[in-house]
């Protein structure tokens, strides 16, 4: 399958947005043939690890590792998540590494492996440069993400040593999101109010600039779908 935007999109008009208020938002970014099916690969034809910080180490736990355990072990894993949260960085969710899955040459052909390789084209670097203003971005890395009930994301503000991080960006695969199920992408003032909230629209882009206080709130359990996403950091440097 072949990527492209749906509209012309002006770079000067995208970073005027980006540089005055530290985000954009772009809805309807992909044609729905390009949306619609990246939303049945990520629904249909992922495998899904369970990630998860433990004191600022990072984990993963497999599809089948998660099936062996017992709910009891489960509900203990779930209880030191929310205890760590509490006071400290913290995440749950799960995710599909779609960077490191290329690069071990997993899964070959899959929908969102292709999907890596437009985000990585000249044409979509050319236009990550001219939206943020950064002309040395070089690669873009990503990972689909799927919040069930009960996931979130901590506050934090992207910056991590090495990673040559220049912008966040978010594509939204959520159809028929409620605001009541939570899973919005928070925006946050410098004493923690929320200034941007937004929600999961199917098919649109964020980008967000770095560094910059945001979290992802939790999702409900009464919620009536998956929060799902294709998201990573606009990068500098070598990939390697």
């Amino acid at each position: 399958m072949s990527f492209k935007f749906s509209q012309t999109l002006d770079p000067a008009v995208v970073h005027d947005s980006f540089t005055t208020h530290g985000y954009v938002h772009m809805p309807s970014i992909l044609p729905q043939e390009n949306a619609n099916r990246i939303y049945k690969g990520l629904l249909e034809q992922t495998p899904w690890n369970l990630v998860f910080n433990e004191k600022e180490k990072h984990f993963d736990l497999s599809p089948e590792q998660v099936n062996a355990m017992q709910k009891q072990e489960l509900n203990r894993l779930q209880q030191a998540i929310f205890a760590q949260a509490q006071n400290d960085f913290q995440y749950s969710y799960h995710n599909y590494p779609i960077y490191d899955a290329i690069k071990a040459g997993q899964n070959e052909g899959h929908v969102l492996h292709q999907f890596y390789e437009w985000l990585n084209s000249e044409e979509f670097l050319e236009f990550a440069r001219g939206a943020t203003g950064y002309d040395d971005i070089s690669f873009v890395d990503a990972q689909a993400t799927r919040y069930d009930p009960g996931s979130f994301l901590s506050t934090h503000d992207d910056t991590q040593e090495g990673k040559n991080r220049r912008a966040a960006y978010i594509f939204n695969f959520t159809p028929n999101w409620r605001s009541d199920w939570g899973g919005y992408l928070q925006l946050l003032d410098d004493v923690g109010n929320v200034r941007v909230g937004l929600a999961p629209t199917f098919n649109a882009l964020n980008i967000i600039s770095i560094p910059q206080r945001h979290n992802v709130s939790f999702v409900t359990p009464f919620a009536g779908g998956f929060r799902m996403a294709v998201s990573g950091w606009f990068r500098y440097g070598d990939p390697d």
